[in-house]
Order: structure tokens, then sequence, then C-alpha cells
């Protein structure tokens, strides 16, 4: 089997190890707990597993699958993307035990494996693939991935912060909106009309509004995070509503062009006339 292949299925372990936990952590709230609140400390490492240790790899995998074709990329380092899942996997664990420090620097260490294997900052072998979608698709996919490295930074900022509140929502939001939203709302309407009979995205102008929003969106929560929570700029508290109606916005740019994409009528495609025997 090809390596990325491996990478999905580390994934798919992480989404096992996350249901099992989830199971055991409702079984101890409810005959051990007073109340049903996840403990802050256990729900920040149990954070690091639901991201880094489920999602991220599934992301990993299909880039590798994908990103090549998409974006004209050479080929695929293989041997050092599955060293990447090793140390991602290693970090995971380390977290899970509550030792953060060392798990965001295993985290860090291996996404930059990952983008190293994956060549994305490289010259490209080809040109970029960008019929029927917009021609800021290449970027977007590359500015998904540098809000992966911001994640990681601000994780390991907040590692070694006292007061990290802000920081760690901000690498949370980093990775969840920055990196695997943006990579669903880049990679979805690509490939998600081909795989539905073939079709062409309604608007590649819709296409790029709802990544612009989002990117937009996810910049002013992020440095908001940091500098309000963090009580570096109080006015930052009034960018919070913004990017979420940015990012909302981003939501339904992006839900309205698909649904008119399903909703018309799939090109038909030539066949030759069966001929009975004889």
């Amino acid at each position: 089997m090809d390596e990325w292949v491996f990478v999905v299925i580390a994934g798919s372990l992480g989404l096992l190890l996350t249901l099992l936990v989830n199971v055991g952590l409702a079984f101890y709230l409810s005959f051990q707990s007073t109340s049903p609140e996840v403990p802050a400390n256990f729900d920040q490492r149990f954070l690091v597993l639901e991201t880094w240790g489920c999602l991220v790899p599934f992301v990993w995998g299909f880039s590798a699958k994908w990103l090549p074709v998409f974006l004209g990329l050479r080929a695929l380092r293989g041997r050092i993307l599955l060293l990447a899942i090793a140390l991602n996997s290693g970090g995971v664990l380390l977290a899970l035990a509550g030792a953060i420090l060392p798990a965001t620097v295993l985290i860090l260490t291996g996404l930059v494996t990952a983008i190293t294997a994956l060549r994305l900052f490289e010259p490209a072998e080809r040109p970029a693939k960008v019929k029927g979608v917009h021609v800021s698709f290449p970027f977007f996919v590359r500015l998904a991935y540098i809000w992966a490295l911001i994640a990681a930074f601000l994780s390991l900022w907040a590692a070694v912060s006292r007061d990290s509140s802000g920081i760690w929502g901000a690498s949370r939001h980093a990775l969840t909106v920055g990196f695997l939203a943006m990579m669903v709302f880049a990679i979805g309407q690509r490939v998600l009309p081909a795989f539905s009979g073939m079709r062409l995205l309604f608007s590649t102008k819709l296409m790029f509004c709802s990544l612009l929003l989002l990117a937009v969106g996810c910049l002013l929560r992020v440095s908001s995070e940091v500098l309000a929570y963090q009580g570096v700029v109080r006015a930052a508290w009034s960018w919070l509503p913004t990017s979420a109606f940015c990012e909302m916005a981003a939501v339904t740019v992006f839900a309205f062009n698909l649904l008119i994409t399903f909703a018309r009528q799939a090109p038909a495609i030539a066949a030759q006339p069966l001929r009975e025997p004889g």
C-alpha cells in the first residue's frame, strides 16, 4: 500500500481512541463526578487527541494522495511522511499523558516533517490543475498549512506561558478553522462536484469569496484571542463578533455554492448503443 494509506489508517486509529476515551470519560463522570463538566486539564489533552490525533492525519493522508496531482507537486517523500505521522502520534500520546511541553514540540516537528514530505512549498513540477475552480485554489491550500504551523507554534507558546488561556484558544481556532475548515472549503469545492456525477462547480467566484471570508475571519479571531484574552489590546474584544460574522458568511457562501452545484443537472455522458449479438 502507498504511504498515504498508512497515514489515513493512523487517523482512523486516532478516531477509535477518541471514541474509547470519550466513552470512558462519560462513564467516569456519570459514576465518580458531581458535575457533567469535563475537567479543564483533561479537556485540553482530549482536544489534542481529537484534532492532532484524528483529524490532522486524515488531512495529511488525503493531501499526499491528491495534492501532487492538483498542485503539480514533486513526488511525495513517502518515508518522511511516515516519520511525520510517527512524530505526531508520539506527541498526541504525550499530551494524553499530561506532558504538554514535549508533546507540542513533537507535534510541531511532525508538522514540519509532513510539509517537507509533501513538498508543498517547493517549486512545482507541473502547472496546478485549476480548471473548474478559482485560480487561487493552490494559494489557499498552502495558506491552510501555514495556519497549521501557526497553530503548532501557538501551542508551544502556550505550553511555556503561565497565563495562556487566550493563546490556547487561538491555537485551536487556527487549527480547526484556518487549517481543517480551509482544506475542506478548498478541496471540497474541487472534488465534490466531480464525485457527484462529474458536475462543474456553480461559481468559482463564490469559491474565492468563501475562502477569503474564512481567511479574514480566522485572522481576526486568532489575533483577537491573543490580544484580548492576554490583556494586550482591549479594543481586540470588538474584533471577536466581526470574526464570527466573517466565518459564518464564509460557511453560508460555501454551502450555497455547493447546493446550487448539486441542484443543477449533471452533464450527460455520451454512451455507445449496445448491439445485440448476431
